[in-house]
């Protein structure tokens, strides 16, 4: 008999987990797995990547008397996060919508022999509270200090989870030395992706600008939002501007800070230099068309856009977030610079002054394998029948 399993993810919009997840499903062994996918809302843009034997699921809405409930519940969250904004302290918005709304999400009645929460914050706690599984396992895609988790809220969370799965050995290594999760329960299995599928799609058409001749065509892929440090790129953008390097730097995503940092590329007048893409269900084309590609994140659970771009060869610059080095060998397949806008220009010059470095880099790019899509699934298919 095929064993039941459940995924749950909060939904399936632009993100590395999501993206991960999607890659995952199709290599799972439905010949022994029977699998459902929960979330909490439909419509992103990797829903139509999901494998059409998957059952997807809503998380139901609830009827009658319990529907009130659950409205009151959403303006009690709604008025405690202004509150607590109001008042300076900070807490994550994730805990506090399960500490007030919780009561409001029913319980799963369907038995499975598997959940597997693939996110941090809701997933993690709606598994391990409202689903009845033999097994319960919990991936970690961000660095839970950063995104502002705290180990005491979490930790009974994690308590209920058989194995909880970081997405990089520097990661990993970075939650043993906290309290969130037992060190017994925590494994490393990387984001999977799939080159031979990035290569393909990045075929597709992509840029269509017409730059001024000896001008550079810079990328950065990400959510437009506080972790991805967008505000650090323009200011790096309006140090290269004043040091008369000819560049367009195209931000591909969107987010909640997508407004100000379309105002502060208005306010310095970076119109011409630095242009907000929007969301590409595709991004592939625009990286693959790239002279450079640059990540200014703060922090990053692995940093999947980075394996992307060196997946199509693309020299890179990245900031000093601790799991860069998981990947990064600064000099050798890219530039790891400070986090500040100094620094990130001062290594994009690097790379536009320097065509042997350029060089070295692309063709160290080429010596790299990406096997997660092999060692993922085996160790995911191992997860699950084990």
């Amino acid at each position: 008999m095929k064993r039941k399993v459940l995924f749950v993810i909060d939904s399936l919009t632009c993100g590395g987990a999501e993206k991960s997840l999607v890659s995952l499903l199709p290599l799972l062994d439905y010949d022994k797995v029977e699998v459902d996918l929960l979330m909490v809302k439909r419509g992103g843009i990797f829903d139509r990547y999901v494998p059409s034997h998957i059952t997807i699921q809503t998380i139901p809405n609830p009827k009658g008397a319990k529907k009130v409930w659950a409205y009151i519940c959403r303006l009690c969250f709604s008025f405690l996060l202004r509150f607590l904004s109001f008042v300076g302290i900070k807490r994550n918005s994730a805990e506090v919508n399960w500490t007030v709304r919780k009561s409001a999400f029913a319980q799963m009645h369907k038995r499975y022999d598997v959940a597997v929460a693939y996110q941090q914050g809701f997933s993690t706690y709606y598994v391990a509270q409202r689903v009845n599984a033999r097994k319960k396992i919990a991936w970690i895609n961000n660095d839970l200090n950063k995104i502002g988790f705290r180990e005491s809220y979490n930790r009974p969370f994690y308590d209920k989870m058989d194995c909880v799965v970081a997405v990089s050995e520097v990661l990993c290594q970075m939650l043993k030395n906290t309290a969130y999760v037992d060190s017994k329960k925590l494994c490393t299995i990387y984001d999977i992706l799939d080159p031979e599928v990035i290569r393909k799609m990045a075929e597709e058409k992509g840029f269509e600008d017409k730059l001024p001749p000896n001008s550079w065509r810079i990328v950065t892929v990400g959510r437009i939002v506080p972790q991805k440090n967008y505000t650090l790129a323009v200011e790096a953008a309006r140090l290269l501007k004043k040091q008369g390097l000819g560049f367009r730097w195209y931000f591909i995503g969107e987010g909640c800070e997508y407004d100000a940092i379309s105002e502060l590329i208005s306010r310095y007048g970076l119109q011409q230099e630095v242009v907000l893409m929007g969301l590409k269900e595709n991004p592939y084309p625009y990286m693959s068309g790239c002279d450079i590609y640059v990540q200014t994140s703060s922090y990053e659970g692995y940093g999947l856009t980075l394996c992307e771009a060196r997946i199509l060869h693309k020299p890179e610059v990245c900031t000093n977030f601790p799991v860069a080095y998981n990947q990064i060998r600064d000099g050798e397949n890219g530039l790891i610079a400070e986090m500040t806008p100094e620094s990130v220009a001062e290594k994009i010059l690097q790379l536009t002054n320097d065509d042997k470095l350029r060089a070295y880099l692309v063709e160290n790019t080429w010596k790299e394998k990406n096997k997660t899509a092999v060692t993922g699934r085996a160790k995911v298919n191992a997860l699950l029948l084990e």
